[in-house]
């Protein structure tokens, strides 16, 4: 009861523990020190009372091969990295991909991949869902399970804490792992397995069942040392094909049995076919051909040394009916290279021990069986075979995992006798058989003569270098036809048509293949020879891809490989160019490309070199930087050494032209050398000119002037420009003129002109300062006119004038954008795209309605623009004060162009100018005013003078009627108007009318109030601003003054508006006639469309 006690307080203090921890990296993941776990570690309960989420104990068996330090290390490092996800999933400043765990990632193959157990840590974390290239979260999944992550990540984090103690002796409790550690090199353990707790959520996929094999040696290699078989590659392998074919991360984790080895192999049947018994498996049951097996487990050591199954060649029966026996020439392979035949799995041909594919169905050695896409099966990506070493890989693998080759490494060449027919002998002589040879490195069987294997591109020894011709070899490769009592002549004449037959056709198809490669090249651009060392380098059959894609990786690696000779200081940096062209040369060979980029470039360094330069950094760097050009390197170094010539040249001045020396041919032909002139007669008309007395033009102007024209009188005119602005005479290449214009400008005057129009004026007054043109209203002819003049004031402005002239060019280009507002505070236009009524002004910070254009007040938030104003003259008592002038001023002119709003009554002169556009516009219908000669209209009467087609109801014509008249109007429609001040206004301090308007004085435009006596009954304003009152009435109630013409105003206003004039019938009265004339009027000519109709 004690113990229990213990134990019982023992968990209990474990888990607060745990607990504790938990807490504290679901908080702040990187804070979890060793202090939060030393309490776990301390602790002596056993692994699988320690562990929740994961099952240590499973982990550390299924991983336990070879020392112990090594494979405690090798987990150790794996839940290192498996703790970094944990923790990232924790953070909640996640990276930016942590849905997803890719397998291609160099430390997930080398780490987590590498053992056993380490993606089902993964699946606990919650990365449930398999894709072809590695492991993500679901997509319904938005976010990680917090105290899932954090329960597996104490975990991870107390494993790889007592895994590191136990490496370095210094674990409180190494008993715990003690059992494991000792049943690590019994023979139960497994290669690899699955190491981690499977729970519910997850399912395992049964093993594909075994396929019969009927051989004894390695499927792969050959050999006959098979000593392991994988369930689950469906493979029996000897051990260092298992080594090449599990180091891959898609195999790593293949579970792999050791295979029992027969006392003798005289007891296998050389004719069973069927497996023999395997040792310690109670499912399969014993052969009688093994011996009885000794009580308890045998040493894994042995058990790897041991064979799985007999594998004998299947025997060949002859005519006789005898025992069947094996072929000659099977003999002869065998005792040649020393292994046995194979028969292939699909087609079940046997073939050479050295065959690489099969010579009855083209499929690789290590075929596992007829491909699905040859079954009709659909499917996914499918397992590729390496076609330099035949291997079948996973469909996601880039590189071979047996011989480490790209997916597009080139395809082995025949080799002797395959896919010959099998009655046909090959027949070789001495000097054939002398110049095959078998590569060290990959054991592939070349047949042609060379140093480089066509398999692994590795370069052989000179040891294994073939005898020379005619000289036996220690090492004989070639079937001895002497031996096998085979004569190589006892051919019968029909083989060997057959043989030469079939030779041809595929010489044929091989070359007609190249053919069509080469003429899809040719239309990407390519040349023949690429394609062909595209083929060559990687046996590809689509080498356009392979060049656009490869070939710049290929390039790299000869320009690395070529650096790091060790002539590199004589050599120096290749380009990728000449490794191209080296690489073309040596038909796609690597090695010899890079042995041809070094001898070149010695050549080249050489060759420069017998010309005098010296400097070898001098000459390695003009090679660089002309891609290996000599021709292009010396033109470089001669200009570093003309260089110092050129600048003694250049710097000394030429003398002055003497036109007054005798010899008159020698200064001719000077004037033709220096500033090639047209002809002899143009350089004596140059001289001439220069001769004449009191000119005012120098050599420059004169040659100018000559080269235009040959007229002496043309070119005094020419040479006399005067000035449009200050009259003052100068050669015509030093004036400034537009091309809107005749005009000629001398420099002086042209950039004060334009330097004061930029900063003090509007951008449409930056015309010519004579003639005022252009005078432009189509906005695409206007748009040409500044491109042209931006380029004549780019090289006369100062740069501060130039950048205020494009700044103007870019607001002119806002202000046509429909959200482009004015700030009514000060005047600073911005571009405004929220939807809100409150505007503020990025520049003063001030705010003011979007729609009234008024200056904000919180009594507006919520209301509309009329209620607001409303509330102002209730309330306000500055609003109050100012009466029916403050009116005026909140409705006063509006730009109809860049919609820029002025504070000003309309009284005075209608003709208003935008100080912000210079658009000219009538400030009581905002028609647009027209120069002389400018109206668009062709029945206009007066386009000969400055003038606006106002509509009827516009103020222009209404303020020529009487206030009587106008309140008359009023009163028709029972329209309210006021006769008094409203309540609270008060008079001006000067006294007058107090509406501000725009005045012009000496100093320019000024506002300023009106100061106009205001009679009595006129509302508090002048005789002119209460008609404006009263008209601003009228048109917001669209109230047409035609109801009070009376004849005589029916007739001159329908004379103005209508082109065809009704004219008066005979017997017709006064009245019927003027109310058919205001019939027509009204159809025809409807009210000002731009008039502001606001309600007051």
């Amino acid at each position: 009861m004690m113990e229990e006690g213990q134990q019982e307080e023992m968990r209990h203090q474990f888990l607060e523990a745990r607990e504790a921890a938990l807490c504290v990296l679901s908080a702040q993941p990187s804070e979890v020190s060793n202090e939060c776990l030393q309490p776990l570690i301390e602790s002596p309960l056993s692994l699988k009372e320690k562990y929740r989420e994961i099952d240590a104990s499973d982990i550390i068996q299924s991983n336990a091969i070879g020392e112990p330090s090594e494979f405690l290390r090798r987990i150790s490092t794996a839940f290192n990295i498996l703790e970094k996800y944990g923790r990232n999933l924790l953070n909640p400043q996640k990276p930016k991909f942590w849905r997803a765990v890719k397998f291609n990632n160099p430390v997930f193959r080398s780490t987590v991949d590498a053992i056993s157990g380490g993606r089902q840590v993964l699946r606990l974390y919650g990365y449930t869902e398999e894709q072809v290239d590695g492991m993500s979260f679901p997509q319904e999944v938005e976010a990680p399970d917090v105290h899932r992550v954090a329960s597996v990540t104490v975990d991870v984090l107390l494993l790889r804490s007592e895994l590191n103690l136990l490496i370095s002796n210094l674990h409180p409790h190494p008993e715990n792992f003690s059992k494991l550690l000792q049943s690590s090199l019994l023979p139960e353990a497994p290669l690899a397995s699955d190491s981690v707790q499977v729970h519910e959520e997850f399912s395992r996929t049964p093993a594909p069942p075994q396929r019969s094999v009927t051989q004894e040696c390695c499927t792969l290699c050959g050999g006959e040392n098979a000593s392991v078989h994988c369930p689950t590659c469906n493979e029996i392998l000897c051990l260092e094909c298992d080594r090449r074919l599990h180091q891959h991360p898609m195999r790593s984790q293949h579970h792999r049995l050791p295979v029992p080895k027969p006392r003798s192999r005289l007891l296998s049947s050389p004719h069973s076919t069927s497996p023999c018994s395997l040792v310690g498996d109670p499912s399969v049951s014993p052969s009688p051909w093994s011996p009885p097996h000794p009580a308890g487990p045998l040493p894994f050591s042995e058990m790897a040394g041991s064979y799985w199954r007999t594998l004998v060649p299947e025997a060949v029966p002859t005519p006789g009916g005898s025992a069947p026996r094996t072929p000659p020439t099977w003999d002869a392979s065998i005792a040649r290279t020393g292994r046995p035949p194979w028969h292939c799995v699909c087609c079940r041909t046997l073939n050479e021990a050295r065959a690489v594919l099969c010579v009855g169905c083209d499929r690789p050695r290590g075929c596992k069986g007829i491909p699905e896409q040859e079954k009709g099966l659909s499917g996914g990506r499918e397992r590729w075979s390496c076609q330099a070493c035949t291997f079948e890989n996973e469909a996601v693998a880039i590189l071979c995992a047996m011989c480490d080759r790209p997916r597009l490494a080139r395809k082995p060449s025949l080799s002797p006798g395959e896919g010959q027919p099998e009655n046909i002998v090959p027949v070789k002589t001495p000097r054939q058989e002398a110049c095959e040879w078998e590569c060290e490195h990959c054991t592939f069987w070349n047949t042609t003569p060379g140093r480089v294997c066509k398999i692994c591109d590795r370069s052989r020894t000179d040891a294994n270098s073939p005898a020379a011709p005619g000289v036996s070899s220690t090492k004989e490769k070639g079937p001895d036809f002497r031996c096998l009592g085979v004569q190589p002549h006892s051919v019968s004449p029909a083989s060997c048509e057959e043989t030469e037959r079939w030779r041809q056709d595929r010489l044929r198809e091989d070359g007609q293949r190249l053919v069509n490669m080469i003429r899809a090249g040719e239309e990407f651009g390519l040349q023949p020879d690429e394609v062909f060392c595209a083929v060559q380098y990687s046996g590809t059959e689509v080498p356009v891809h392979w060049l656009q894609t490869e070939l710049p990786f290929v390039l790299e690696t000869v320009v690395e490989l070529a650096t790091r000779t060790k002539d590199v200081a004589a050599v120096g940096l290749v380009t990728q160019e000449e490794a191209k062209r080296a690489w073309l040369t040596c038909d796609g060979n690597i090695e010899e490309a890079v042995q041809y980029c070094t001898r070149e470039r010695k050549r080249k360094v050489q060759e420069i070199r017998a010309l005098g330069f010296t400097e070898q950094e001098q000459i390695l760097q003009a090679l660089y930087m002309n891609a290996g050009d000599v021709d292009k390197a010396i033109t470089d170094l001669q200009r570093q050494l003309l260089a110092p010539f050129h600048a003694r040249l250049w710097q000394e001045r030429e003398p002055q032209f003497n036109f007054s020396t005798p010899d008159k041919q020698a200064l001719l032909r000077r004037l033709l050398a220096v500033y090639s002139l047209p002809s002899w007669g143009r350089a004596e008309l140059v001289v001439s000119l220069m001769q004449e007395q009191n000119r005012n033009y120098e050599l420059q102007d004169i040659v100018e002037a000559v080269r235009q024209s040959h007229d002496k009188d043309f070119i005094r005119r020419m040479l006399a420009q005067e000035c449009a602005v200050c009259s003052l005479e100068l050669p015509r290449n030093r004036m400034q003129s537009l091309t809107s214009c005749e005009c000629t400008i001398c420099p002086e005057c042209f950039k004060l002109h334009f330097t004061i129009a930029v900063k003090e004026k509007h951008i449409k007054d930056m015309v010519c300062p004579s003639c005022n043109e252009p005078e432009i209203s189509d906005e695409a002819e206007l748009l040409n006119y500044f491109s042209t003049l931006d380029i004549l004031l780019r090289d006369c402005l100062d740069p501060d004038a130039y950048n205020l002239f494009h700044k103007k060019l870019t607001e002119r280009v806002l202000m046509k954008d429909p959200k482009f507002l004015w700030c009514t505070h000060c005047s600073f236009g911005f571009i405004y795209e929220r939807e809100q009524l409150e505007v503020k002004c990025p520049q003063c910070r001030k705010s003011f309605c979007i729609n009234c254009k008024r200056p904000w007040e919180e009594q507006h938030q919520g209301i509309s623009c009329e209620a607001f104003q409303s509330w102002k003259r209730a309330n306000d008592p500055q609003y109050q004060v100012q009466g029916l002038a403050m009116y005026l001023q909140e409705n006063g002119i509006a730009c109809p162009n860049c919609k820029f709003s002025y504070s000003l009554a309309r009284g005075g002169c209608m003709h208003f100018k935008c100080s912000q556009c210079r658009h000219e516009f009538c400030s009581g219908c905002y028609s647009t005013f027209h120069a002389k000669n400018k109206c668009a209209l062709q029945t206009c009467t007066v386009r000969k003078s400055l003038h606006a087609h106002h509509p009827r109801d516009c103020l222009f014509y209404l303020r020529d009627w009487d206030v009587e008249h106008l309140q008359r109007l009023l009163q028709t429609e029972d329209v309210k108007f006021n006769t008094d001040p409203p309540a609270g206004t008060q008079p001006a301090p000067g006294g007058g009318c107090r509406v501000m308007e725009q005045k012009e004085t000496l100093t320019g435009l000024k506002d300023e109030p009106c100061g106009k006596d205001t009679p009595v009954g006129y509302a508090g304003l002048c005789q002119s601003h209460y008609k404006e009152y009263l008209v601003r009435l009228i048109n917001s109630h669209s109230l047409d003054p035609a109801v009070l013409y009376d004849l005589s105003e029916a007739e001159i206003v329908c004379k103005r508006y209508l082109q065809a004039v009704p004219q008066r019938a005979a017997g017709e009265d006064d009245r019927a006639y003027r109310n058919r004339l205001l019939k027509k009027l009204t159809e025809e000519a409807p009210l000002g469309e731009n008039i502001p109709r606001k309600r007051i």
